[in-house]
């Protein structure tokens, strides 16, 4: 009976050891969690303050065991005393209930943005600049067929400048000069001496400004196409996608960046994108001026954009490694 009561009194006594250990190890983490830690204050701050602040928070309620002092460090866990390995075992135990009590205490990374954090959302911003990419390239497709039809526009009134002056009474310059040649010669035939060298002055100047004038004729049919291609509402309406987009995916890069490794990398890649975004606002600032009509606006905005092709044609090149990079330690594909 007594050997019965002495078994049952140390059960006792063990479960109630072990009760003791799982409820310090539990405190020991509302002390880590109350102590204003993150999981990722605790994996990347190594400031001498976090280090002091946790292992005030840690010693409060160490967990003691068979002369084994145990604590959780954001850089090691430590043991002062050597102990048999039941004894390590035991420590390893209570380190996994304090890293369950603050979750994520044991990522790499902290997941304080989960999904966030993960390699899909990192291959979003590579995905949409190439997207983006193309789509500054149309848009400026678009673009310069809106100059070309501005320009020609311009072409064709500097011809017709050059068209000659009829001598003929009532008779005038007019495009296409066939039916006008003929005209005057029909008039040339029935005509008296007075009006003959007139008219014949008249065709012979038409006559000599032909080939002019067909290039006149050329130019005003390729306008016309441009004219019914619309090129100025798409221009416009992609344009002001692209603006949106853009802005808003160059932020997005940067800040995916930080959710993944807690820091920025300054470099080529950065800054040009950069350089890209402002680039972009800077051309779309110049639309007022350009709807008034101002040819300094209008050069400059495609000065600018030009510019801006250019960058970021180099700016792919730089994005490439960092993308395999992303694609190595995220999905475990080297390129």
């Amino acid at each position: 009976m007594a050997a019965t009561t002495s078994v049952s009194t140390f059960s006792s006594c063990t479960l109630l050891a072990l009760t003791m250990g799982l409820v310090a190890s539990a405190n020991a983490g509302v002390a880590v969690r109350s102590a204003g830690f993150t999981p990722r204050t605790l994996t990347k701050r190594a400031d001498k303050g976090a280090q002091l602040r946790l292992r005030s928070a840690a010693t409060r309620s160490r967990v003691e065991h068979e002369n084994v002092d145990t604590y959780y460090s954001p850089q090691k866990l430590q043991t002062k005393n050597k102990a048999p390995l039941s004894n390590i075992v035991k420590t390893l135990a209570t380190t996994a209930v304090a890293s369950a009590a603050v979750p994520g205490l044991a990522l790499a990374k902290g997941g304080e943005f989960g999904a966030l954090e993960g390699g899909v959302p990192a291959l979003v911003h590579p995905v949409m600049m190439v997207g983006l990419y193309a789509t500054t390239l149309y848009a400026g497709f678009l673009g310069w067929q809106i100059r070309r039809t501005r320009t020609l526009a311009d072409d064709i009134s500097d011809l017709k400048k050059l068209a000659p002056s009829l001598s003929t009474p009532g008779k005038k310059y007019q495009s296409p000069v066939g039916p006008l040649i003929e005209s005057l010669k029909g008039e040339l035939a029935s005509a008296d001496e007075s009006t003959k060298s007139s008219l014949e002055s008249d065709i012979s100047k038409l006559q000599a400004f032909k080939s002019t004038d067909d290039q006149i004729q050329a130019l005003t049919a390729e306008r016309k196409n441009l004219v019914k291609g619309d090129f100025r509402d798409k221009h416009f309406q992609l344009s002001s996608l692209l603006l949106a987009l853009g802005v808003g995916i160059g932020i997005e890069g940067p800040v995916n960046t930080w959710m993944r490794t807690g820091k920025l990398f300054p470099g080529p890649h950065l800054f040009a994108g950069a350089g890209i975004v402002v680039l972009w606002a800077a051309a779309a600032a110049l639309v007022p001026a350009m709807q008034k009509g101002s040819k300094l606006a209008k050069d400059l905005h495609v000065a600018l954009n030009a510019a801006n092709v250019g960058l970021f044609t180099w700016q792919i090149a730089t994005g490439i490694p960092i993308v395999q990079k992303v694609l190595e330690i995220k999905f475990g594909i080297k390129l």
